[in-house]
Parts: structure tokens; C-alpha cells; sequence
């Protein structure tokens, strides 16, 4: 009988077996989503000016470099260059992680494992933006598809934080007895139209400013289930 090969972390891609289930974007739904993010951070600097003017010139230039991100990938796989303004710079892609399996493999009693259906069509409502100067944007979203995630979400650029700590971040903002627990479930349940805070985020210990712009009145985005391998 034949030794079953063991899998490493040098050979697991060649197996070919997923990392993770998620939701991916063509182009023209991601200019939809940053079309999305600039409307946002216009909110946010309207009402912090003073304070946010260095990080909105930072992701504005971002959202402009969009095209440049993409050049010589045309299959819209990932962004092939890397595009870096204040250190702050694009994600591989901009998608929604469903499911995460590893190299320990899916849970199999996981609702979005159960309903994964590669390349499915699917919904979802932009929420807003959360951004941590630096450190994060997050775009939080309201499915209509199961996640593992307790906030759905894209980790739309990243500073000098792992795009996983984007989970910690908006469960240490909108979960329960958290300080914007109600108005994120006045913005999902309908009770409010629009909130604009800077708060307070803790982080791995640490403490940073946070500027959080909710809208429940976007538009829906649509977008596919897709294998992610890397």
C-alpha cells in the first residue's frame, strides 16, 4: 500500500486544496466598492477635517492608483503591483472570506461550507467604512450568504497590521457591550439612516483613534464563490 504523501506547508499548494471559500469581485464591482469607500471617507472628513486630512489624502490617492494596481492582470485574479501611499497599500484581492480552512481543512458543519457553490452569484450591502489611520480600512457589509466571520467584511487596504486582525477589530467595535454595538444594529435592523464617529480601538493591547462612517441606505454590490489557494 502507498505511503500517503504528508502535506507540508512547502507542497500545499501543489495539492491544489483551498485555504479558503470566499466571495470575489470582477472589476467593475470593485470600482463600485471604491466608488463606495471615497463617498465614505468624504463623510469622514467632513466632520473631522483637522484630524483626518493626511489619511484621506492617503486613501484617495489609493483609489486613484486603482488602474495602476491592475495593470498586466487582466484576469482580475489579485492586484499585480504593489501599490504603497503613506504605508498604507492595497490587499491581493479585494473579496470576503466565507470559510477558512488551512491546512487543517474546512469545518464540514460550517453553514457557509455547506452552502459553498463555486462560482454562485451573490448580494451584499456595503455598511460603510471603518478606518484605523495606518493600520486599516475595513469595509463591513451585510450579506445575504452565510460567514464564519461574526462581521462580514473586505479588508480594503492595509498599513502595518495582518489583514486577520481586521475580525478583532470590528468584533472589538459592534459586538455586544461594545461602544458602537447600537448604532451598528440601528444601521442593519433600519432605526438610522447614517452615523460618523472617531473612537477609540483597542488593538493587541494597544489603543488607536478610529473613524467609523456607517450608511444602511447603499446600493447592493454582487459578486461570485470562489477558492482561494494562497
Amino acid at each position: 500500500m502507498e505511503k500517503k504523501k504528508k502535506i507540508t506547508k512547502k507542497n500545499y499548494n501543489k495539492h491544489k486544496f483551498p485555504i479558503y471559500y470566499g466571495i470575489h469581485l470582477e472589476i467593475e464591482e470593485e470600482r463600485k466598492l471604491l466608488e463606495s469607500v471615497k463617498n465614505s471617507i468624504d463623510k469622514i472628513y467632513d466632520n473631522f477635517k483637522e484630524d483626518f486630512s493626511k489619511t484621506y489624502e492617503t486613501i484617495s490617492e489609493l483609489i486613484k492608483r486603482y488602474d495602476e494596481s491592475k495593470k498586466g492582470n487582466e484576469d482580475n485574479t489579485k492586484q499585480n503591483n504593489i501599490i504603497e501611499v503613506n504605508k498604507m497599500k492595497y490587499p491581493k484581492t479585494f473579496h470576503i472570506t466565507t470559510a477558512f480552512g488551512g491546512k487543517k481543512g474546512f469545518n464540514q458543519n460550517s453553514s457557509a461550507v455547506k452552502e459553498f457553490n463555486l462560482g454562485k452569484k451573490v448580494e451584499f450591502k456595503i455598511l460603510g467604512l471603518v478606518v484605523i489611520p495606518e493600520k486599516m480600512v475595513i469595509t463591513p457589509i451585510k450579506p445575504e450568504f452565510h460567514t464564519e466571520n461574526i462581521f462580514a467584511h473586505f479588508t480594503t487596504f492595509i498599513g502595518d497590521l495582518k489583514p486577520v486582525q481586521s475580525n478583532d477589530i470590528l468584533e472589538n467595535l459592534f459586538s455586544d457591550g461594545q461602544e458602537m454595538e447600537n448604532d451598528y444594529d440601528d444601521i442593519i435592523e433600519g432605526k438610522s439612516d447614517e452615523c460618523c464617529k472617531k473612537v477609540k480601538v483597542n488593538i493587541d493591547g494597544g489603543e488607536y483613534d478610529g473613524y467609523i462612517y456607517l450608511n444602511g441606505k447603499n446600493s447592493n454590490l454582487e459578486g461570485r464563490m470562489k477558492e482561494y489557494y494562497f
